[in-house]
C-alpha cells in the first residue's frame, strides 16, 4: 500500500482533482464517492492506494488543511495591505 498527501484542486462533475503536494504538477482524478463527504477545495487528504494504483480510502488531514488555509489569508491580507 502507498501513500501520498494531496490538495482538493476543484471538483468537476463527479471527480475531484487533487495535486500531489510535493509536486503540484503531478494530478490525479478521484471520484467524489472515494472521498471523504465534507471535503471541499484546498482540504488537504492522505490517500492511500494499492500496489496498482487504485484509491483504497482517504482521510482529510485537518491540522494542515488548518493551517494552509491560514497561511493563504495572511497572504491574501498582506497583498490587500500592499495595495493600499
Amino acid at each position: 500500500m502507498r501513500t501520498n498527501i494531496y490538495t482538493i484542486d476543484r471538483f468537476e462533475r463527479d471527480f475531484a482533482v487533487l495535486l500531489l503536494r510535493e509536486d503540484e504538477t503531478v494530478q490525479i482524478d478521484v471520484p467524489r464517492h472515494k472521498l471523504p463527504r465534507y471535503v471541499k477545495e484546498g482540504t488537504i487528504l492522505s490517500v492511500f492506494s494499492d500496489e496498482e494504483g487504485n484509491i483504497t480510502n482517504a482521510e482529510v488531514l485537518e491540522d494542515a488543511t488548518e493551517s494552509a488555509r491560514e497561511s493563504v489569508q495572511q497572504l491574501l491580507e498582506k497583498m490587500m495591505n500592499k495595495n493600499k
